[in-house]
C-alpha cells in the first residue's frame, strides 16, 4: 500500500470545500421502507462510499431493478433503513481523507479503501474507527464468523493489524472447481497456435525449443507480409514475466514462496544468472522486441493489432487479445517450460482468493449492533448470491450438475433497461462490500478447449509462485512499514535498471559479485527479514 500523499493548506482547504459542497448539495438519500409505521421500527444507518462509475446503470435508479428488490427485503427482515451519502468517484479520495481527517459527524458505515493501512491504524489508535472483533464477538448473529473464519480463512490474516484487532471489513472473493477445489488461473507464455499449425511446428516443451519456434516464426514468415518482423513482447526489468519462472525465480524483489512459506529473492535464486543469459539469447536473436520494455499499453496493442506478436504473457484463460489481431489469430498458453538441469519450472499463479477494499464502523455509529447487522446481512450466502450472481433464470442458471452459469448478456445499455443485472454491476464497491463465490465452470466454458484443458492442468501445478505476494504478508506496524518504505525507494530502481541492462547485454554476468554487494547494500537482506516476519504473522493468525 502507498503512503498518503502530504495535503498542503491550500489543497486541504480546497478539499474540505469539495467534501462540503458535495454533502450539502445532496441530503443523504434513504430508503423508502414499507409503510410509516415499519419506518419507525427500524435502525437509522447513515452509510458514506464513492457512486459507481457506470453509465447506465446507476445506484439512483436501483428501484427498477429486481436484485434490488431483494437486497431491500434483506434489510427490512434486518431491520434497517440505510441513509447513503455517494459521493462522485473523482471526488471521493479528497472527500473521505477531509472528512476522516476531522474526526467528526461521520457516518456510521464509510468506505475507506482509498486510506492506506498506515493512516487507518493511526484513526484506530485515535478511536476514530472501531475495533469490529469486540463488535463481532457481542452483536453477530454468526453469519460474519463464519464467512470469515469458514469460508474466507485467509481474509482474517490479511486484515488483523499488528495488535491483533479488525479495523475493517472487506471485498472477500474465492474461486473454486467443483465447488471445493481451489482454481488459482496463471499468468503463463502464451505463443500463436494458428502459427505453429500454418508452419507445421510442434508446441515448444523447452526453453530452448521456445527459442527455436520464435526464429522459426521470423525465418518463415508466420504473418505472411514479407518481413522479419514476428516479435516476443516481454518486460525482464522485473521478475514478474512468466520465463523467470521457467528458471524457478520469484515474482518480484521479494517474493513468497507458499509452499514452503518463506519470502525468496530472484537475485539470491540458483537459476538467476542462466536466466538472464538466455534472455540475452532472446534479444541476441532478434525475437525479444526490445522497443516494448517498460512500453505503454498503447504501443504494445498496436503490435498486436498488426499481426506482429508471436508471443506475449497473458492470462491463460484469457481472450481480449486475440480479437484484436488483424486477420485473426489463437493464443495458446504454455505450460512451464524446462530450462535448466535440476531446476523444476515454477508456474505463476493469481490466487484464487482475493481480499480488497476496506469498509469501518466509526465513532459516531450510534447503534453498532445495527452496524453489525448490516455487515450480517452482506456475509450471508444469499447476499452473496444476488451481489455476483443475481436472481436465477434472470442473470444465472444451473446446468445438470446444479453448477452456477451466467446467462450472456448484452451491452449495460441494454441491461439497464431490461433490469438484468446482478448487485455487483449496481452496488458493487460504492457502501456494499462485495463476496465472491466465482466458480471456474463457467470461464471454461467461455473459452477453446485447449485453454481450458491448460487451466485444468495448471491449477494444481507444483512449483509455483503468485503474482500478488501482498495477499500473504500481514499489515506491517509502523516501523515495519517505515524501514520497507526506506529500502524500496532506492532498492527497487536499482534492481529495475540491473536486471534491464542484463538483459540488453549492457552489464556484464562477471560482475554478478559486485550487483549482489549493492543490492546488500541497499537492503534486499533486510527487506528479506522484514517480509519474512510478515509472512510468518500471516501463518499464524488462526
Amino acid at each position: 500500500m502507498l503512503p498518503m500523499k502530504k495535503w498542503s493548506a491550500v489543497t486541504l482547504a480546497a478539499a474540505l470545500t469539495v467534501s462540503l459542497a458535495a454533502c450539502s448539495d445532496k441530503k443523504p438519500e434513504s430508503d423508502p421502507s414499507a409503510s410509516p409505521t415499519a419506518a419507525k421500527d427500524k435502525a437509522k444507518l447513515s452509510l458514506l462510499g464513492p457512486a459507481g462509475t457506470n453509465k447506465y446503470i446507476k445506484f439512483d435508479d436501483r428501484e427498477n431493478y429486481p436484485v434490488w428488490k431483494q437486497i431491500q427485503s434483506m434489510l427490512d427482515e434486518a431491520g434497517l433503513q440505510p441513509e447513503y451519502e455517494l459521493v462522485p468517484s473523482e471526488q471521493y479520495n479528497v472527500v473521505i481523507k477531509t472528512r476522516m481527517a476531522s474526526g467528526s459527524k461521520l457516518p456510521d458505515i464509510v468506505n475507506v479503501s482509498a486510506l492506506d493501512n498506515t493512516t487507518l491504524l493511526n484513526l484506530a489508535k485515535q478511536g476514530v474507527i472501531l475495533d469490529l472483533n469486540a463488535l463481532i464477538d457481542k452483536y453477530d448473529n454468526g453469519n460474519i464468523k463464519k464467512m470469515y473464519n469458514e469460508a474466507f480463512p485467509f481474509a482474517k490474516k490479511s486484515t488483523t493489524s499488528p495488535d491483533g484487532k479488525m479495523y475493517w471489513f472487506s471485498n472477500l472473493h474465492i474461486k473454486t472447481y467443483k465447488e471445493k477445489e481451489l482454481a488459482p488461473v496463471a499468468l503463463t507464455i502464451n505463443i500463436r497456435k494458428d502459427w505453429l499449425d500454418k508452419l507445421n511446428l510442434p508446441v515448444p516443451t523447452t526453453a530452448k525449443e521456445y527459442l527455436d519456434t520464435l526464429k522459426a516464426f521470423r525465418d518463415r514468415d508466420a504473418n505472411g507480409n514479407g518481413q522479419q518482423d514476428e516479435v516476443l513482447v516481454y518486460d525482464p526489468s522485473n521478475f514478474s514475466g512468466a520465463i523467470a519462472q521457467w528458471f524457478g525465480l520469484g515474482t518480484d524483489i521479494t517474493a513468497v514462496d507458499v509452499e514452503n512459506k518463506k519470502v525468496v529473492s530472484p537475485w539470491y535464486q540458483e537459476g538467476v544468472k542462466a536466466y538472464f543469459t538466455y534472455i540475452q539469447q532472446l534479444v541476441k536473436a532478434g525475437v525479444l522486441d526490445t522497443s516494448l520494455i517498460g512500453a505503454k499499453a498503447e504501443q504494445i496493442q498496436q503490435k498486436i493489432t498488426e499481426n506482429k506478436v508471436g508471443s506475449i504473457q497473458e492470462y491463460n484463460l484469457g481472450m481480449g487479445h486475440e480479437a484484436t489481431i488483424k486477420g485473426g489469430g489463437e493464443l495458446l498458453p504454455l505450460m512451464p517450460l524446462k530450462a535448466v538441469e535440476g531446476i523444476t519450472p515454477a508456474a505463476q499463479l493469481e490466487p484464487p482468493h482475493l481480499v480488497w477494499q476496506k469498509y469501518a464502523i466509526t465513532k459516531d455509529a450510534k447503534d453498532p449492533a445495527a452496524a453489525i447487522r448490516f455487515f450480517d446481512m452482506i456475509y450471508s450466502d444469499k447476499y452473496a448470491d444476488l451481489l455476483y450472481w443475481g436472481i436465477e433464470g434472470l442473470t444465472y442458471q444451473k446446468d445438470a450438475s446444479g453448477t452456477k452459469l451466467f446467462i450472456n448478456q448484452g451491452k449495460d445499455e441494454d441491461n439497464a433497461k431490461s433490469g438484468k443485472v446482478a448487485g455487483r454491476q449496481l452496488f458493487g464497491d460504492t457502501v456494499f462490500p462485495r463476496v465472491q463465490k466465482a466458480n471456474l465452470e463457467f470461464e471454461l466454458n467461455q473459452v477453446p478447449k485447449y485453454k481450458a484443458e491448460h487451466e485444468l492442468k495448471v491449477m494444481n501445478y507444483k512449483p509455483y509462485f503468485v503474482n500478488m505476494n501482498q495477499n500473504y504478508l500481514a499489515i506491517p506496524d509502523d516501523k515495519q512499514l517505515e524501514n520497507k518504505t526506506k529500502i524500496l525507494t532506492n532498492l527497487t530502481t536499482y534492481s529495475t535498471e540491473l536486471a534491464t541492462k542484463l538483459a540488453l547485454g549492457q552489464k556484464s554476468l562477471d560482475a554478478w559479485d559486485t550487483y549482489i554487494a549493492d543490492l546488500k547494500k541497499m537492503g534486499l537482506d533486510q527487506l528479506l527479514e522484514i517480509d519474512q516476519q510478515l509472512h510468518d504473522r500471516y501463518n499464524s493468525v488462526k
